[in-house]
């Protein structure tokens, strides 16, 4: 980026109050003036959905150590579109969302809320790149390592232009590896379909049933050289999306 002080968006799908966001302002308050747009609450895998009936409320909250926060009742895509028409002032150069609460590799990039917002800033004409840190059982989240992670991956692809309108994926393992720089990879998104399994208890009128997801995440099939093989086998994946294909 050459501006001399760009104007950065930084939203996510976890909500203003998750760890994940101060992890992501960590990232890239060096870039430029960075202001919040977040959602009131968590918004996870509502991919692109956008409110187009009744009103969009929003908040200004003041959270230590992002300061002032415009909290959205709506969408990550909500967010987005809200902070570029109405609520930022200046020309926005540069939105990122996240940091996620969980991998969004492969196709779960198409259900993503966090990975729609950057999705959105690439339709508004807005470089776009989303974040997500893989979460692993038992495994607490290294927060500070991650932010650490994202700034570097960032730092790759930050004056980095696509061949057509598009946005940037970046997918952090979990445990973090110790030397970020060395364990980037460019790959294309897996195409692999997330595991389908559910439970399902018949109700007592029994005609209905009440279906619960129960995939597992890390239980799909690992295509090589994608987004999902690079992160299950503890590396950082770097995805450009384009929004149009020949």
């Amino acid at each position: 980026m050459t501006a001399s002080q760009p104007t950065i968006l930084l939203t996510n799908d976890d909500g203003y109050t998750s760890s994940g966001i101060v992890a992501a302002y960590q990232a890239i308050r060096h870039l430029g003036r960075v202001f919040v747009v977040a959602p009131s609450s968590e918004q996870s895998a509502c991919s692109h959905a956008i409110t187009q009936r009744g009103p969009i409320n929003v908040k200004r909250i003041t959270r230590e150590p992002l300061g002032e926060v415009f909290a959205v009742d709506g969408t990550p895509a909500d967010c987005v579109r809200v902070a570029l028409a109405e609520l930022i002032p200046t020309p926005v150069d540069l939105v990122i969302s996240g940091i996620n609460h969980g991998a969004n590799a492969g196709v779960d990039n198409f259900y993503s809320g966090t990975v729609a917002a950057a999705r959105e800033a690439a339709i508004m004409g807005v470089k776009g790149i989303a974040l997500s840190q893989a979460l692993r059982k038992g495994l607490d989240t290294d927060w500070t390592a991650c932010a650490n992670a994202a700034k570097i991956a960032i730092n790759q692809i930050i004056d980095e232009d696509l061949p057509s309108p598009g946005f940037w994926s970046i997918n952090i393992p979990a445990p973090v590896p110790d030397k970020p720089s060395e364990h980037i990879h460019r790959v294309p998104i897996s195409l692999a379909p997330a595991p389908m399994n559910f439970d399902a208890v018949t109700q007592d009128d029994g005609q209905s049933l009440a279906l619960t997801y129960r995939g597992n995440y890390w239980k799909r099939e690992i295509l090589e050289n994608t987004d999902y093989e690079v992160v299950s086998n503890g590396g950082i994946s770097i995805t450009s999306i384009l929004l149009q294909t020949s």
